[in-house]
């Protein structure tokens, strides 16, 4: 069991090594304002963070480039096309996955990425979140020549390659499996260790940075409190730094 005791330990030891590592916070599934919304961007705004927003491009409305107007940290990214499923039976969901032609699949990344274009213009960075954080093997090279600069899953972040980057997350605030709230607390601290002593003993790609991972449009007030918890305590914290979405990809 893992308390903030032993989180704060190890950031100690970055701050005794000079060092800092970087943090970033990805939302999926954005497609509209609304008050689910505004709470998180909210607390991203609260927190001085920046925000990188995960965009359904099939089903994007104006509303929320304009919720966005504002917000000059918030980054839109692409995610995936429509969200639909294309698994075979019995595989886990995947929307870009194998089953498909890959020139379908390109098609549609690349849908994506002109539809959010016009939606948000040059805000938009061409960082491409696969829905359910599954792609092909294939994908990354096709992504990579439809204009995208990097991919965005779960998981540590494979080594650059097909002439895209990384840049995974790495904690998710929701138990999908399980109660389908907040995970529990000690958990999430014990993975955030975990990846912290990794990057501090060189077990990760250089300056990987730790993403946390959120879904507004499901939050109850046990994920909203959890969120708020961990950028209270690590949103302004000496051994953290959170650099701008756009620099990272």
């Amino acid at each position: 069991m893992t308390s903030w005791t032993a989180v704060d330990e190890e950031l100690a030891r970055w701050t005794g090594l000079g060092r800092r590592c970087p943090l970033w916070l990805r939302d999926d599934d954005a497609v509209a304002a609304g008050p689910q919304l505004d709470g998180l961007l909210t607390r991203s705004t609260q927190a001085g963070i920046p925000l990188g927003l995960a965009v359904i491009p099939a089903d994007a409305e104006p509303s929320l480039a304009e919720a966005l107007a504002g917000h000059g940290r918030v980054t839109p990214l692409v995610h995936g096309w429509s969200h639909t499923d294309h698994a075979a039976p019995g595989r886990k969901k995947c929307e870009f996955g194998p089953e498909r032609p890959p020139e379908v699949r390109q098609a549609e990344a690349e849908r994506g990425l002109s539809t959010l274009r016009g939606l948000f213009g040059d805000r938009l960075l061409p960082l491409f979140v696969p829905p359910w954080n599954r792609i092909a093997a294939d994908m990354p090279a096709r992504l990579s020549a439809s204009g995208y600069r990097a991919v965005s899953a779960f998981g540590p972040s494979p080594a650059p390659g097909d002439g895209i980057a990384w840049i995974n997350t790495h904690l998710d605030l929701i138990d999908w499996r399980g109660s389908r709230s907040a995970v529990p607390l000690d958990a999430l601290l014990d993975q955030l260790c975990r990846e912290l002593r990794d990057r501090r003993e060189g077990r990760r790609i250089p300056a990987e940075p730790i993403g946390l991972l959120t879904h507004h449009r499901v939050h109850d007030a046990a994920i909203w409190d959890l969120l708020d918890r961990l950028l209270d305590r690590l949103s302004g914290h000496p051994a953290l730094e959170w650099p701008d979405v756009g620099s990272l990809g």
